[in-house]
């Protein structure tokens, strides 16, 4: 493994928590936080035919949940939010014998507008897999 990816991911628990091969032995503590990637195709450049680096795919940022020895409990940190939902009512109600300018039974008109926030959720740690890397935060 190379000096950039700190550790590897050894479970998958579910789509947000993964565990890595790495705890308090090597340094992690709760709360130490870690880019998730895997390695995809070999990136070449094409004027040297030299093969540069595997192109790394960014599963998402997660964090130190539990720490043993020589495991890591991570999970995402990332929330992600539906769109706002934006409501606009229209009430239309007589006048109920009022005398507006003048005239008799005028219609009254009301207009309410909300705003209700999207729902936020933790984002999962997409395609995650056993065998992809993490890279401590920071380095």
């Amino acid at each position: 493994m190379s000096d950039r990816y700190f550790a590897k991911v050894v479970s998958t628990r579910d789509k947000f928590t993964i565990v890595i091969n790495a705890g308090s032995n090597r340094g992690v503590k709760l709360g130490s936080r870690f880019l998730v990637v895997g390695l995809g195709e070999a990136v070449v450049d094409p004027d040297t035919g030299e093969e540069l680096e595997r192109l790394e795919l960014l599963r998402g940022k997660a964090k130190a949940i539990h720490v043993q020895e020589k495991i890591a409990t991570l999970q995402a940190t990332e929330y992600e939010r539906d769109p706002d939902v934006k409501e606009i009512k229209k009430v239309i109600a007589k006048g109920g014998g009022l005398i507006n300018y003048g005239l008799i039974n005028t219609p009254q008109e009301t207009v309410t507008e909300s705003i209700q926030q999207g729902e936020e959720r933790l984002k999962e740690l997409k395609g995650v897999q056993v065998g992809d890397y993490v890279i401590a935060e920071g380095t």
